[in-house]
């Protein structure tokens, strides 16, 4: 048996780590639960929130927090993609992840470690910057989502197809300040750390072509608890179709934060265009009508209050759509709830016009629904079309309603479909991702 690791992860993000909320936490949590289960020293430095002891384990994962003066003490406060959105803002990110690189520095300085993974590229490109001994140690994730940093392709920062006066001027709300875009910082972080691993063969080859070393760049996907969306009993369904007021009809599901990259202006366009006739199963003729006699319900599910304007111009284009009935914006979803929900849908719809993975996506396979996404990030590499459900191209709400046609007249509710989505989000489970993780982790030790 090889010999244990002592790994420490550095998280700078606005959220706790264990027990928090968002995506980037959960994966720095479970990356280091596996690798702790898997025999390791695991450490998690991160900021002390108000109310969080500053030294602490959960499942065999060490916890140090860091008591700062800067930014703030409630989680969700200070969010990176807010901030940057305004000189001021990024001064204040800046001057607090400086700040806790600083703080981090000196808890890390004279500690013997194997491994340093970094999730983030604020603090941790400071800290590499103002102590290089630690980039031989260093491995760098980039998730690309917290802060679209010029992670997308030209075409993919077009107009949204109504072309609305937001849209255009935003250019679909998917701009960063110009310094970033020039400057990457994950590109920045990624040619110092020892190695990077990125979420799909494509945001790779972008790292690749600007700059940083090939062999230096893993594809590591995100995982997900498969078991805890499997196997969902009848009686929390029937609880959470009762809760969120669900219809006879099919049900459309999209869970996310509401903002401009995961394109629901383009659901909602979409929907808009399936109320001409009654959604059904073509080979019965078993046509569905929703209570609302639009045929279905639209559920886009998630946090929908960091970009207001936009979740009230979704609301708007849903009145105009004529699908306004039919659509709920419960927030966000209780962890309790979610399993649940995805069971109950009848196809999920991930209408992104930049990802960097799409967790989500394997959520739903792994409870046994069908996905209609679009050809961004690794979604197409994670449902094969026709087999999972459907890809389609970004910004194409026709395209998109199309797609979502075919997917519940055709393959919804098959005993098959069901089998199939299920084997392939095993591929994702984090036991799996883990391993893998665990391998890059032992390439940089042994180096």
């Amino acid at each position: 048996m090889s010999a244990g690791l002592h790994v420490v992860h550095l998280y700078d993000g606005h959220e706790q780590v264990y027990e928090g909320r968002g995506s980037v936490p959960g994966v720095v949590w479970n990356l280091a639960r596996e690798t702790a289960a898997g025999g390791h020293d695991v450490t998690v430095l991160e900021r002390r929130w108000d109310g969080l002891d500053r030294f602490a384990t959960h499942e065999g994962v060490a916890f140090e927090r860091l008591d700062l003066r800067t930014g703030a003490d409630e989680p969700w406060t200070r969010v990176p993609y807010e901030q940057v959105t305004s000189p001021v803002g990024l001064a204040r990110l800046v001057v607090d992840r400086t700040n806790f690189a600083r703080r981090a520095h000196r808890r890390l300085r004279g500690r013997s470690f194997d491994v340093l993974h970094v999730h983030l590229p604020f603090a941790a490109g400071v800290l590499l910057t103002v102590a290089p001994g630690l980039r031989n140690q260093t491995v760098y994730t980039a998730h690309l989502g917290e802060l679209r940093l010029d992670a997308l392709t030209d075409d993919q920062r077009g107009e949204e197809s109504s072309g609305s006066e937001r849209d255009v001027e935003n250019g679909s709300g998917l701009e960063t300040p110009a310094v970033l875009s020039v400057a990457s910082p994950d590109v920045y972080l990624a040619n110092r750390a020892a190695h990077a691993t990125v979420l799909n063969e494509d945001i790779a080859d972008g790292f690749a072509e600007r700059g940083v070393a090939r062999d230096s760049l893993s594809v590591l996907p995100n995982g997900v608890d498969v078991e805890r969306f499997t196997n969902v009993s009848r009686e929390a369904i029937e609880r959470v179709r009762e809760s969120y007021d669900l219809g006879d009809g099919p049900t459309l599901l999209f869970v996310g934060t509401v903002m401009p990259r995961k394109g629901v202006l383009d659901l909602v366009r979409a929907a808009g265009r399936l109320t001409d006739g009654e959604i059904g199963d073509e080979s019965t003729g078993d046509g569905r009508a929703g209570d609302d006699g639009t045929g279905f319900d639209l559920v886009v599910a998630g946090e929908d209050e960091l970009d207001g304007e936009y979740a009230a111009e979704v609301l708007e284009t849903a009145r105009n759509a004529g699908v306004a009935d039919a659509l709920s914006m419960p927030g966000f979803v209780p962890a309790a709830d979610l399993p649940a929900l995805y069971a109950a849908a009848d196809v999920f719809v991930m209408p992104s016009l930049e990802e960097g993975f799409g967790m989500t996506v394997v959520e739903a396979l792994a409870a046994g629904t069908p996905v209609v996404g679009t050809r961004v990030g690794a979604i197409d590499e994670i449902v094969d079309d026709g087999v999972h459900g459907a890809v389609v191209d970004p910004n194409d709400p026709a395209g998109l309603a199309a797609a979502l046609e075919r997917v519940l007249t055709t393959v919804a509710n098959s005993d098959d479909v069901i089998v199939e989505s299920q084997k392939r989000a095993q591929q994702y489970s984090w036991q799996s991702v883990g391993r893998q993780c665990e391998a890059v982790y032992r390439r940089v030790a042994d180096e």
